[in-house]
């Protein structure tokens, strides 16, 4: 069965709106706290997917980088290089410890 179809293509819904205007009110420490949440939430449900849906779900990534144009993966490589740098200034000799042991 194909996934459906979203019905506002490129618009932002009240809801979405909603959730941005919320998270711009936010206090970093609140959505430094958010974020950790939706990591582990993230790592606990990736932990828990089967191969088979693992699978599906590198596929799918990979059919969406591959429908990029190269302008476009070069923003978001940019965009991921200055993210990662500035987790990386962030983080504690805890974080350092912890994600050296996970290499």
């Amino acid at each position: 069965m194909p996934p459906k179809r979203r019905a506002l293509m490129g618009r932002s819904t009240s809801a979405s709106r909603r959730m941005a205007a919320s998270r711009a009110a936010e206090s970093p420490e609140q959505g430094q706290v958010r974020c950790q949440e939706d990591r582990t939430r993230h790592a606990a449900c990736r932990t828990a997917e089967t191969p088979k849906q693992r699978r599906n779900r590198v596929d799918d990534q990979r059919t969406r980088q591959a429908a990029e144009t190269p302008a476009q993966r070069q923003v978001r490589r940019e965009e991921d290089r200055t993210r990662h740098a500035a987790s990386r200034v962030a983080e504690t000799p805890a974080h350092k410890r912890t994600r050296s042991e996970d290499k």
